[in-house]
């Protein structure tokens, strides 16, 4: 690439994603190992030839300085407007006097290729008589136009739709947002507002792969969710009494745990894998044996304080799935009780919940029915 030419990446991640609904905003949510802006950023810094990425967001999002890109010496944050137009504009009038080429990119379209990128800005760069460039595909669904409360079929070979990047000359790309700005008109991309104030632009072959996420329903297809697990795993003595709680359900016999808090040690296994598949440390570094609060503690507020724990990395439960061991009481008649509790504990569905109970075979001090384990298993999935 020519080194006099000096190009800049606009990067547009200020919009809210009302259309998306999700929790967070669509471009944070991961692919893998990168957030959505990560992966579109990622893709321009491994261009050696771009000087400077600047990165519209709205002056109120936190989560950016979260993403791996934030110091990076080529990266420049700017404030995002209220539109696209007001983002983009903004954002051109922050760059660089140096930068003499601008590439406007969605955040929220992670699956561009590099190969797109070369072609655009070399097509560009080789083509001297115009102004702009921007990447289209054909329309593969069948089309029909709105007319009073009529639908009009229409021929879809006669549209196309339009992607980005989009590539264009700094100084006709400034020109072109303050005609628009003083007129005070928008545009749903870069290309519209230049062949509106009078600048040459041509159209290259895009990627159907180059999606762009606007809904949740564009996720299943093209996003791995950040899956996890954990296992948890408590042992518990027996001593005689009226009853024990497993999983916050009351089970009446001749036996209780022994424990510092209340002995439910489904909720114990449970809250450990939880707590493992977070990234988090065990139950006993949250609620120690040793601290006088934790004395007769619910271990459904254990559960909730975990929850709580993990809601704080974005993560939430997905499914569990526990086995008890012990000779006495009988597990079996108990299972959709147990379903039906951890259910409303976890705000899971029963279907994502396992409940399975075996004996020791007479071995060791559960075989003698003097104690009982819980082994436990548990996913997360990131809060979208």
């Amino acid at each position: 690439m020519n080194q006099k030419n000096n190009i800049a990446v606009i990067i547009l991640a200020a919009g809210s994603s009302s259309r998306f609904g999700g929790k967070i905003p669509k471009q944070f949510l991961k692919i893998g190992n990168e957030t959505v802006i990560e992966k579109s950023v990622n893709k321009f810094l491994e261009i050696e030839f771009i000087k400077k990425i600047y990165i519209a967001i709205d002056p109120n999002e936190t989560l950016i300085k979260s993403q791996s890109f934030f110091n990076h010496p080529k990266v420049t944050i700017t404030q995002g407007g209220s539109t696209r137009s007001e983002s983009v504009y903004k954002a051109v009038l922050a760059i660089d006097n140096e930068i003499d080429i601008v590439v406007i990119h969605d955040a929220a379209r992670p699956w561009v290729s590099k190969k797109l990128i070369d072609k655009l800005i070399l097509e560009f760069i080789n083509d001297q008589s115009i102004q702009g460039l921007y990447p289209v595909i054909s329309i593969i669904d069948s089309l029909r136009m709105k007319k009073d409360k009529d639908l009009i079929p229409v021929n879809r070979e006669d549209f196309l739709t339009i992607q980005t990047p989009q590539i264009f000359k700094k100084e006709s790309l400034e020109c072109a947002l303050n005609k628009m700005t003083k007129e005070n008109l928008s545009f749903t991309d870069e290309s519209q507002a230049m062949e509106r104030a009078g600048f040459r632009v041509k159209e290259i072959l895009g990627e159907q792969s180059n999606l762009k996420i606007t809904y949740v329903v564009d996720i299943p297809q093209n996003i791995e969710n950040d899956y996890r697990i954990g296992r948890g795993v408590d042992f518990h003595k027996f001593e005689p009494g009226e009853g024990i709680t497993l999983g916050n359900v009351f089970i009446g016999c001749n036996l209780s745990i022994v424990a510092h808090s209340d002995g439910d040690i489904v909720l114990h296994a449970i809250s450990d894998a939880l707590l493992g598949a977070g990234g988090l440390r065990d139950i006993g570094y949250y609620f120690p044996d040793t601290d006088i609060k934790n004395k007769d503690l619910s271990s459904v507020k254990i559960i909730e304080e975990t929850l709580n724990l993990l809601k704080h990395r974005d993560l939430q439960p997905r499914n569990i799935d526990f086995v008890v061991v012990c000779e006495h009481p009988k597990i079996q008649p108990h299972v959709d009780d147990l379903k039906k509790s951890l259910s409303k504990i976890l705000n899971i569905d029963e279907s994502f919940v396992g409940v399975k109970a075996t004996t020791a075979e007479g071995m060791g001090i559960i075989g003698e029915g003097n104690g009982i384990a819980v082994f436990a298993i548990a996913s997360l999935e990131s809060i979208q």
